[in-house]
C-alpha cells in the first residue's frame, strides 16, 4: 500500500510540474542547435546538478543502491538515434507525449499507443533478437559497472578508490552546471513555471523516485519505458510481476498533468489532420521501438541514469540527441522545399 500512495501521490506532483513546467526533452534537445531559448535545458541540468550529489550522498549512507544502465555501444546508439527521430516525428519525448495526452491532444494519445506498441515488437515481438544482439556486447569499467566514477580507478589502477575522489569528480560536474545556468541569459518568455522552479521540483521528484523504489528493493529510480511496458503487459496478458512503484508513478502522473492543464487553462481536445496523426503514430512506434532497444529513455537515461554517471546513459542520451536533431535538420529542409515550390500569390 505504500508504494501505490507514495508513487500516485509522486506521479501526481511530477505530471503537474511536467505539464507546468513544459518540461519536455525533445524541445531541449532540439533548442540546444536549433533555438535561441534553452530554458528547458537549463531545467533539465538543474535536474541534474540537484541529483547528482544527492543520490551520491544516499548512496554512501546507504539509503540507495543504485544500478547504473550498461555500457552497451550498438543498442545506446542505434536505440538512442531511433528514439530521438521517433520525437520528433511524435512531435514529444517520452515523458512529455504522456503531459500532452493528459491535456486532450490527441495526436500524443496516438503516438503513446505506437509507442507501447513498439516497445511490445522489441521486447517480445519481431525485434526481440535484435535486441537481445545488440544488448550483448557490454563494456565494463575497471571490472565495474560503467560508470565517470570508475573511470579514473581504470586508468590509474586503483589510485583513486572510495567515495572521497567520487566527490571529487561530482563536484567537478556540478560546478561546471551551476556555473553555466548563472551565466545563461534571463528567460524572457514564460509559459507557466519558470525554468528553475520547474528544475526543482522535478530534481526532488527524481530523488523520491530513487527513494521510494529503493523501499521495495528496486535498485533504479524514475522511468517511462518500464511501467509502460507493465501496464501494456497487464492489460493484454493479465501480467502483473512487472507491477511496481514506477507503475503507480505513471499512473499518477497523468490526473497530475490533466491538474495543471486545467489550472493552466491549457486543457481543450485538440484533434490533428489524418496524415499528422499517422506521423504521430509513426513516431510513438520508432519511440518504443528506440527506448527499449536502448534500455531507456529521456527520463530513464537523460534523467535517472545520467544522475548517477552511468556512461550507458550518457552515451544513450548523445545518441538521442544526435537523433534529434538530424531528424529536425530533414523536417526543416523539406519544409523549405515545400514551401519554395509553391507557386507565389498573385
Amino acid at each position: 500500500m505504500t508504494s501505490i500512495i507514495s508513487g500516485l501521490i509522486t506521479g501526481f506532483v511530477g505530471g503537474y510540474a511536467l505539464q507546468r513546467g513544459g518540461f519536455c526533452m525533445h524541445s531541449a534537445f532540439r533548442s540546444i542547435a536549433y533555438e535561441k531559448d534553452h530554458s528547458i535545458v537549463r531545467a533539465w541540468l538543474l535536474v541534474l546538478a540537484i541529483n547528482i550529489p544527492a543520490l551520491l550522498l544516499l548512496e554512501q549512507i546507504g539509503l540507495v543502491f543504485p544500478a547504473r544502465a550498461p555500457f552497451s555501444i550498438v543498442a545506446g546508439l542505434i536505440g538512442g538515434l531511433v528514439f530521438g527521430i521517433g520525437m520528433v516525428l511524435a512531435g514529444g519525448c517520452a515523458s512529455g507525449t504522456y503531459y500532452r495526452a493528459s491535456k486532450g491532444m490527441t495526436g500524443s494519445i496516438v503516438a503513446l499507443l505506437g509507442f507501447a506498441g513498439g516497445g511490445l515488437m522489441m521486447t517480445r515481438g519481431v525485434f526481440q533478437p535484435l535486441r537481445s544482439w545488440a544488448l550483448r556486447p557490454e563494456i565494463p569499467i575497471a571490472g565495474e559497472e560503467a560508470s565517470l566514477y570508475n573511470l579514473p580507478t581504470a586508468f590509474a589502477g586503483g589510485f583513486f578508490p572510495g567515495f572521497g575522489f567520487r566527490w571529487i569528480v561530482a563536484g567537478v560536474i556540478v560546478i561546471a552546471i551551476v556555473v553555466f545556468l548563472l551565466r545563461a541569459p534571463k528567460q524572457t518568455f514564460t509559459i507557466g513555471w519558470p525554468w528553475w522552479v520547474t528544475g526543482i521540483v522535478v530534481g526532488v521528484v527524481a530523488i523520491g523516485g530513487w527513494y521510494f523504489s529503493s523501499l521495495e528493493y528496486r535498485d533504479y529510480g524514475l522511468s517511462i519505458v518500464q511501467p509502460t511496458n507493465a501496464i501494456t503487459g497487464w492489460l493484454l496478458n493479465g501480467e502483473t510481476g512487472a507491477i511496481n512503484w514506477t507503475t503507480w508513478f505513471l499512473v499518477g502522473l497523468i490526473p497530475g498533468a490533466f491538474a495543471a492543464a486545467w489550472k493552466g487553462g491549457d486543457l481543450s481536445l485538440r484533434v490533428p489532420s489524418a496524415g499528422r496523426l499517422l506521423q504521430n503514430l509513426g513516431g510513438g512506434i520508432m519511440m518504443g521501438w528506440g527506448a527499449n532497444l536502448a534500455g531507456g529513455c529521456n527520463i530513464g537515461h537523460g534523467v535517472t541514469g545520467m544522475s548517477v554517471l552511468s556512461i550507458g546513459s550518457i552515451w544513450a542520451t548523445a545518441s538521442t540527441i544526435l537523433g534529434v536533431w538530424a531528424m529536425t535538420w530533414l523536417v526543416f529542409k523539406i519544409t523549405r522545399n515545400q514551401a519554395g515550390s509553391r507557386p507565389a500569390s498573385a
